[in-house]
This record gives C-alpha cells, structure tokens and sequence, in this order.
C-alpha cells in the first residue's frame, strides 16, 4: 500500500512538472498543468487507454490512504492561505471593494441555487433534497480562487497595481464571505468532521498575523512540503474521482451551460458591483475577468460535496472541467482586454514561477 501511494504521488509529481513548463509557455499558473496530471493519470485517460497501468499506478485499494493524504495536504493548503491574508488590507479598502465583491458571491450564488433545482432530478443522488443540494451547488459557483488570482496577478507583473489591489481585496472579502456559506451549508447538511476541518483550517490561518515570524517560517518550511509532497495527493484523489466517460452526448451542453452560467454570474456580478462603486467600465470588466478565477479551491469544494454525497460523480466531473476552463480562460482574455492599454504584455510571463 505504501510502495503505490509513494508510486502514485511521483507519478503525479512527474506528470505534473513535466506538464507545469507548458502551460507557463501559454500564460497559465503550474496549478493548472498539476491539476490535468492527476485527470490524465485517472480513469479519464490512463483508465482508458491503459487500463493495467493504472490499476498499477492507482489501484483501488490505495484510495482510501490517497484520500487521507489529500485530506492532510488540503487542511494545511487552506490553513496557509488564510495566513497569507493581510486582514488590514481588506479592512483599509473594505468600503471601496465592498460592492463588486458581495457581488461577486450573491451573483453567482443565486444563480447557481436556482440552476440546482432543474439540475436535482438528474444529478442529484438518491436521497438528497433540492434544498440541500441547491444550497451547495450556490458555493461551488461563488467561489473565486485567491492564491490563483494572486499569482496570476504577479506573473503578469500588476500585484501593486489599482487594479491588482482592488482585486486582491475583493477576492480575499469574497473567499471569506464564500467559506462562510460554506460552513452554513456544513451545519445545515451536516458534513463529515474531515470536511469541516478544511473551513477550521482557513479560518485559523486568518488568525494568525500575516507578517508574524510564525507566518513567515510556516510560508518558508511547511509551504513547500505542502506543494511538493500532498497536494499532488489531492490531485492523485481529484484525478480518481473525475470520470469524463461519465459524461456523453446532451451532457455537454450541461457542461456547456455551467461553464456559462458561472462566468456569466462571477463576472457579470463582478461588474455590477463595480460600477454602483464608481469604476469605470474598463477597469470593472478587469476586475470581472479576475474573479472569475477558481483554480484548486473550486476544487476543494467539489471534493467536499462529494464526499457528502450532495453531488454525483456525473456533476463533480462537469464542475471540475467548469473550474478548469475558467481559471485558464482568465489570463488570456485579461492580456486581451489589457493589452491595449500597454499594462501587460507576454513578457511579464518569463519570470520564475511560484506553484500555487
């Protein structure tokens, strides 16, 4: 068991750093190549094409191990992103970056509660009710991914900037107000303690000074055992569990739908709240375009329904590929938008990069 946990987690890690240069090369965060590994490892693909192989790699029987690992890696991930939050950031620019990030999260979660119950019959499993399962399918619409913005950000040279700022503060109110929700539907669906560590977890890294000693030893020792060694668990995990062979014909266009529906909320949400708060329509559609990152948290969260048996395997897939097209269409239609401005070019992308 140990001999193919240790297998799995090099093979991700292998996959993934050999995937992590080519994506950079198109302006996208290594999250991004790390994440595709473990899909490519998975049933998805490997399952598919070399079925031996993959029982080698990812048998069965060393889920359950994979899955604590995750579960670690993911508990320690989140606890070092709320150290990472600055709390007077967000409280010196709350009242500029109040408006576009509310809305940011109702926007999107209205949308996706009320997608749910068209969505509950089909995708919902047995015995789940509507509510239950609208009050989640909300949270996975409303999340934006704050380290993925964050990086995206500094790739392209923009963290210090209005713009990078305002997208920073509004992210990190609305990561905030999202894991609330998310612990709302905890309480009301009641989810397993695992699960209920990974909220704990964020909300203790915001307790701690972001600029303490502490913080900075934890970003400096245990940032990079996370990157490195767990988390490739949680993309191992991720990877078993995304199945697109469950997903055929009219379901693509679910796919389709929910991918439009979750842009359609972030940024259009994003662009509301803007403009009621006096940006123009340029620097508000930016900021539209950056919320609507979602990255690993989206996948954080879909691993938690799952696990509660809220949503099916059916959905987690649609969901995973919803997250992954849109944290990789945010850099790319951003430069568009920007680059006649002169604010960005792709030379901004050939510094050294930091995995998320």
């Amino acid at each position: 068991m140990l001999f193919h946990l240790l297998l799995a987690l090099a093979a991700v890690i292998l996959v993934g750093r050999l995937l992590s240069p080519i994506f950079r090369a198109i302006g996208q965060p290594p999250v991004i190549g790390e994440v595709i590994a473990g899909i490519l490892l998975g049933p998805s693909l490997l399952g598919r094409v070399a079925p031996d192989a993959y029982q080698y790699i990812l048998p069965a029987d060393v889920a359950p191990l994979l899955g604590i690992v995750a579960q670690l890696g993911v508990i320690l991930y989140m606890f070092l992103v709320g150290a990472e939050l600055n709390p007077d950031d967000v409280r010196h620019r709350v009242r500029a970056t109040m408006a576009p990030a509310l809305a940011s999260v109702a926007v999107p979660y209205a949308l996706g509660f009320g997608l749910a119950f068209s969505f509950h019959p089909r995708f919902a499993p047995d015995g789940v009710s509507a509510m239950h399962f609208a009050l989640f399918m909300g949270v996975a619409m409303a999340i934006t991914a704050f380290p993925v913005l964050a990086r995206i950000l500094s790739d392209i040279g923009m963290t210090r900037s209005d713009l990078g700022v305002r997208a920073l503060t509004c992210a990190a109110v609305s990561d905030i107000a999202a894991w609330c929700l998310l612990a709302l539907v905890i309480g009301v669906v009641h989810m397993t303690s695992g699960s209920t560590f990974v909220v704990a977890a964020f909300l203790a890294g915001v307790a701690i000074p972001h600029d303490s000693r502490f913080a900075l030893a934890l970003d400096r020792w245990l940032r990079p055992f996370v990157a490195v060694v767990l988390l490739p668990a949680f993309f191992a995990f991720t990877g078993m569990r995304t199945q697109i062979d469950l997903v055929s014909g009219s379901d693509w266009l679910v796919v389709v739908l929910i991918i439009g529906v979750a842009t359609a909320g972030k940024f259009g949400g994003t662009l509301l709240g803007a403009r009621i708060s006096g940006l123009d329509w340029g620097t508000a559609a930016a900021l539209g375009i950056l919320m609507n990152t979602r990255g690993l948290m989206e996948l954080i969260v879909l691993n938690v329904g799952l696990d509660l048996g809220v949503i099916s395997p059916t959905l987690y897939t649609m969901m995973v590929l919803m997250a992954l097209v849109t944290t990789m269409a945010t850099t790319p239609i951003l430069m568009r938008v920007l680059a006649p401005s002169g604010a960005v070019t792709r030379a901004s992308f050939d510094a050294p990069q930091r995995s998320c």
